[in-house]
């Protein structure tokens, strides 16, 4: 059964003439009686009395029409369902999220929300690698990366340089009234994301520290920023970096304070090259929009 049968049959049953249909339908009329004939033989009904000359529905074919029609609506709307998708009106955008975003993201997320409210958003967390990744097989549509180089199959656009700030033992913020330096903590570990999850960001820092003139020591695993924070860091145990942006309750004895010299990591949205839906198209629109 085909849905062109249905179709043939459903508007020969509203007009109640082959020759009629077939104007309607823009075909010839023996294509629209060789479909309802064949529909007739597949579901083994006769659906039209043709012994007169005005042909009428059998019962069994008045009986049928209401399920053709159920058909032929459905297909109708998977068809506009598909358009939207297309169009990026509905369906879902799954995005790679990264720490430290902070209000950007918010407001990225709400713009995006606002212009497309039936679009589903759902937000995963990776390793940037594992991101860039999933971008690339299409297990992910976009992602928010730091330092990220592009890829095969990928492109990241720019969107902002994010501030690094020091989180440091409380009684090592203050150095004579003069702004601190990276090397004024190189004596202690520094406790970082390994280099693994995030490569350039990783690297960023310590070719920081090696211009500065000292090769940080390796300190915990930066897994939770609140757990070393107020753990080690408060001790003085080690040091730190964290994002301008990152939201952290206040840890007693531990101070962020600003390098004198900027530290940024420039923060981008990685999406598939080309891009496999106007929804990605209408994320990277918002997201360059906001990024300032």
């Amino acid at each position: 059964m085909e849905i062109r049968q249905l179709r043939y049959f459903v508007t020969v049953a509203e007009l109640e003439h082959f020759g009629r249909a077939a104007e309607a339908l823009h075909v010839v009329q023996p294509a629209v009686s060789q479909a309802v004939a064949r529909l007739e033989r597949e579901i083994g009904l006769t659906l039209f009395d043709r012994s007169r000359k005005r042909i009428t529905l059998t019962p069994e074919g008045r009986s049928f029409v209401p399920h053709a029609r159920r058909v032929l609506r459905a297909v109708e709307r998977a068809g506009r369902e598909a358009a939207d998708l297309a169009a990026g009106v509905t369906g879902l955008i799954r995005i790679g999220s990264s720490e430290g975003l902070g209000p950007r993201l918010e407001l990225i997320l709400a713009e995006f929300r606002r212009r497309r409210p039936a679009v589903r958003v759902e937000l995963l967390s990776q390793r940037t690698p594992t991101k860039l990744a999933a971008v690339a097989a299409g297990d992910l549509d976009a992602a928010f990366v730091r330092a990220a180089e592009p890829s095969a199959g990928v492109i990241v656009h720019h969107l902002w340089d994010e501030r690094l700030v020091l989180a440091v033992p409380a009684g090592r913020a203050a150095r004579g009234g003069r702004p601190v330096e990276l090397p004024d903590f190189a004596d202690l570990p520094l406790a970082r994301t390994p280099r693994p999850d995030n490569p350039g960001v990783f690297d960023i820092v310590t070719d920081a520290c090696r211009a500065a003139g000292f090769i940080p020591r390796p300190g915990p695993s930066l897994l939770s920023v609140q757990d070393v924070l107020a753990g080690p860091v408060a001790a003085g145990e080690c040091w730190t970096l964290l994002y301008a942006t990152t939201m952290t309750l206040p840890v007693s004895g531990v101070a962020t304070v600003a390098p004198r010299s900027p530290l940024v990591v420039p923060t981008g949205l990685a999406v598939a090259d080309p891009p496999r839906s106007a929804l990605v198209g209408e994320l990277v629109t918002v997201a360059r929009s906001i990024r300032g």
